[in-house]
């Protein structure tokens, strides 16, 4: 059997592709923004942009659009526009047949449809004594069943803004200040499971764990010819 074939669109630094290579995915990257850091095979384009029949030759389709225009930084000061994506990449996706997978921040919820979501602590995904929690949504052409969060008595740790952050006041937490073993980035990498990006790239990224998750519940759905056949 050959493997099957994902599309990682939205890709920035890897995150996501990565889980799904863990899983036993080739995958190919698309986001407008130069990524020389991403693992895989990459393609600069307007992922919106892209035309149906290209997206019909992939087995099954990744997206995380933009979260910005959801997240609560949108009503910082100064805070800029940002485009709410998530209604035209599920009409793409719809359009091209494949099985396909949506992610965003919990803030997007009210744009996704019966979302899951998935919790750091459900990977026993941490660093130095504290949990990674990273609340993500995950909307799925396919059934989806995900672990319930395992949050504990632990502080927890926050990867935003190029820091690894103790986001906990009684556990001492003092914000860009904290100090951990090594440095943030060795704090971040650890929390997150990731080891080539940078401390911005990891900011904005998702667990590997995730989508590896997600990638062999995936893969139980998809039918995929052997190479003779195809």
């Amino acid at each position: 059997m050959r493997k099957p074939r994902l599309l990682d669109l939205f890709c920035c630094a890897g995150g996501a592709g990565r889980g799904y290579a863990d899983a036993g995915f080739e995958v190919v990257g698309v986001d407008v923004e130069p990524q020389p850091r991403y693992p895989f095979e990459f393609i600069q384009a307007d992922a919106l942009g892209l035309p149906v029949d290209f997206l019909q030759t992939f087995d099954a389709i990744h997206a995380s659009p933009p979260c910005q225009g959801y997240s609560p930084m949108r009503h910082a000061p100064g805070g800029k526009e940002h485009p709410r994506l998530i209604g035209a990449t599920r009409a793409l996706l719809e359009a091209a047949g494949v099985p396909w997978v949506i992610e965003n921040v919990e803030e997007a919820r009210s744009e996704m449809r019966s979302p899951v979501m998935l919790c750091g602590t459900s990977f026993g995904l941490g660093t130095q004594g504290f949990d990674l929690q990273r609340h993500r949504l995950f909307e799925t052409s396919f059934p989806l069943v995900a672990p319930p969060c395992e949050h504990s008595d632990r502080p927890v740790v926050g990867v935003y803004g190029g820091h690894a952050r103790n986001r906990s006041a009684k556990h001492g937490g003092r914000g860009t200040r904290d100090v951990w073993e090594g440095g943030h980035k060795t704090a971040c990498r650890e929390a997150m499971g990731i080891d080539w990006m940078t401390l911005d790239q990891i900011s904005e990224a998702i667990p590997p764990a995730y989508t590896r998750f997600i990638g062999e519940q995936l893969r139980a759905v998809l039918t995929i010819p052997s190479q003779e056949e195809g």
